[in-house]
């Protein structure tokens, strides 16, 4: 009895025990009752689902296992062609869809990478592909260069966008002011095909038109480059005057070639088959059948209702432009007139086609002050709402007393109260030109407006001025005029206007903000202290951004600077920031010994190190980097066309 219950005792405690430590794994015991009792209800579902499919994809065998029913599933690939055509997949149920994923890129991103910075070019012309309007090709030789050349150049290059002389000897010494080309081969002949090539080369894509003419023909520029404005860029146009010497296909070079971008972007392609055809001695003859047989275009004289007219010269020795025939008509409406023999001949032209345009304007001038005169009677204050002088803005009306303005009294010698600083100023230098100016014209119209010489002297009596900024400077002047006849003097009262020049936008070309700034930084031995603070700013700036920037520290030594290195420190900080940064912007540092560390001697030094057409910013330790400021550099900043200086408002 005693060993029973001690028996039982020790089961109870067994059980007990073993129930306290199989407590944690009875969730676990439990859901693995659960999966294996819902897996085995469920498998007689799964086993029939199999035996469809594989009456479907089996061929000739009557039976299989149920594992060999799930791999047959996936191997939809296995069907015979016949059962593809004829299965339906969208309307059956045995139909399993396959998933195929996106083919992983080969070069997976880097984890915090920046992204890739986008190169613009330079100026936006070149982005957007706006080109220039004319481009002219002067044909010329070594022997005219110094006469012809240097007088088509006067007369033509300020209305043209760019002009060049195209030689095939090099001289000596060649003219000033003069954009020149010479080619090593001395044949007359392929002169024209390399001029077509370094054109094709360097000014392609940077014109809309190009013009070919020989240095002995001279050429409207005023005319010519109104009527290429008035004919569509689209149009491949090959024009000039058909030649009267061989073929009419071709045009007279002497006349001047008008070619558009594309034809000359066509002959430039072929015009390795142009050199190997130029048999013929005449320049006329070889580019006309280059240009043919690259762009099958027959020379035409005429596009868009516009005419193509050339005046040539009968005999160019006996032609003066004083004595015209009496076709003078048709000589004034030519675009081109030649050839020519004489450089005075050049002269002559430009002066009579500028006197030509002068009379023009001062024809359509007079019709204008008509036209305005006849109007003013429909407005409604009547030909009295006509302002004087006609065309030009009406007086500025003051709204209060504090826009009133003020006119300055002045005499031939002194102007008075010309600013709240001064009471009496002497006129001298431009001031004084301006005085005389105004004296001159009064008395020159005085004698005008009576039809003959009446007055011969003239003294100031008293003369006021004043600028408003709606029509620019009024004069009015007291006048004591010498009549001629009876030497009495006369006291005439004149009001002038010198009206404001027409605003003329200046066309310059417009830069993006993708160029380097090279930042030029001159250090002494006492800015060491500032200098800290601006390399961390520009690390801030430029170095983490990696904005596309150049810092350049010249430390300035003295020439009696001892052994010891006062700027040690600041180098080896430039050195850990070039070694940190590789993303784009740059440090370095360089040195310079000098007892006068003026903005000349450094930049004069400093510049050597860079090309020509580089962007350097002279800045001192004190100014505060941002990239706005940065992209105002390179925005205002136009090479050969302007600089940038930045004011700085001084602490107050």
């Amino acid at each position: 009895m005693f060993l029973f219950l001690s028996f039982y005792d020790f089961c109870t405690m067994l059980v007990r025990r073993i129930c306290y430590y199989m407590r944690p794994f009875v969730p676990m015991i439990i859901g693995l009752c659960l999966g294996i009792g819902l897996s085995l209800i469920l498998a007689p579902f799964v086993d029939e689902n199999c035996d469809v499919y594989s009456s479907i994809l089996a061929d000739d065998t009557a039976a299989s296992s149920s594992s060999d029913h799930l791999g047959r599933k996936r191997e939809l690939e296995s069907v015979p062609d016949a059962e593809k055509t004829n299965f339906d997949y969208f309307n059956s149920d045995d139909f399993e869809p396959r998933l195929k994923r996106q083919a992983k890129p080969k070069s997976p991103p880097v984890k915090n990478s920046r992204p890739r910075k986008i190169l613009r070019p330079r100026y936006a012309s070149t982005e957007l592909g706006i080109r220039e309007k004319l481009f002219v090709a002067v044909l010329t030789s070594k022997a005219t260069l110094d006469t012809m050349g240097i007088a088509m150049n006067k007369t033509l290059s300020h209305y043209v966008n760019k002009i060049l002389f195209f030689m095939d000897t090099r001289g000596t010494t060649l003219p000033g002011g003069m954009s020149i080309v010479s080619f090593t081969d001395n044949r007359a002949d392929l002169k024209p095909f390399h001029m077509i090539k370094y054109i094709g080369d360097h000014y392609r894509n940077s014109y809309d038109w190009f013009f070919i003419v020989p240095d002995h023909t001279y050429v409207h520029g005023e005319k010519l480059l109104d009527f290429v404005n008035d004919i569509s860029i689209s149009k491949k146009l090959h024009m000039g005057v058909p030649s009267t010497k061989k073929d009419a296909s071709y045009c007279s070079v002497d006349a001047g070639i008008i070619l558009s971008q594309e034809v000359l972007s066509s002959v430039f392609e072929n015009n390795k088959w142009c050199s190997q055809n130029a048999f013929s001695p005449d320049t006329e003859d070889n580019i006309g059948r280059c240009i043919y047989q690259s762009t099958g275009l027959a020379c035409s004289n005429t596009v868009s209702g516009k005419t193509y007219s050339h005046y040539t010269t009968e005999d160019s020795r006996d032609f003066d432009v004083d004595n015209l025939p009496p076709r003078a008509a048709k000589f004034n409406t030519a675009l081109t007139v030649g050839p020519l023999k004489r450089t005075t001949d050049l002269y002559k032209m430009h002066r009579y086609f500028c006197e030509v345009e002068l009379r023009h304007t001062e024809q359509e001038l007079e019709k204008t002050k008509d036209s305005i005169i006849n109007m003013s009677v429909q407005t409604p204050g009547g030909r009295q709402s006509a302002t004087w002088p006609i065309g030009v803005q009406e007086q500025f009306k003051p709204k209060s007393r504090f826009d009133v303005i003020r006119w300055d009294y002045f005499t031939e010698n002194h102007i008075y109260l010309n600013n709240d600083f001064t009471t009496i100023q002497t006129l001298k230098g431009v001031e004084k030109m301006d005085i005389t100016d105004i004296l001159e014209t009064s008395l020159d119209r005085l004698n005008k407006k009576y039809g003959r010489v009446l007055f011969t002297d003239q003294k100031l009596i008293n003369g006021y001025r004043r600028f408003d900024p709606i029509r620019g400077m009024e004069y009015i002047l007291d006048l004591s005029l010498r009549h001629q006849t009876t030497s009495e003097y006369t006291t005439k009262r004149v009001h002038l206007v010198r009206p404001l020049s027409q605003v003329e936008i200046v066309p310059m070309p417009y830069v993006t903000e993708n160029s380097r700034v090279n930042l030029i930084l001159p250090v002494t031995r006492a800015d060491r202290d500032s200098v800290v603070s601006f390399l961390d700013s520009y690390a801030h700036t430029c170095l983490n951004s990696g904005d596309n920037t150049n810092l350049v520290i010249v430390f300035i030594y003295e020439m009696n600077e001892t052994k010891e290195d006062v700027f040690s420190v600041l180098k080896s900080m430039s050195t850990y920031y070039g070694n940190k940064y590789q993303n784009g912007a740059r440090i370095s540092w360089t040195s310079l010994k000098t007892n006068q560390p003026s903005q000349l001697v450094v930049m004069d030094t400093v510049s050597k190190q860079f090309k020509a057409d580089e962007l350097l910013l002279y800045c001192t330790v004190g100014i505060e980097l941002s990239i706005d400021f940065l992209n105002r550099v390179r925005m205002n900043t136009i090479d050969k066309w302007q600089v940038f200086f930045s004011h700085g408002v001084p602490p107050i």
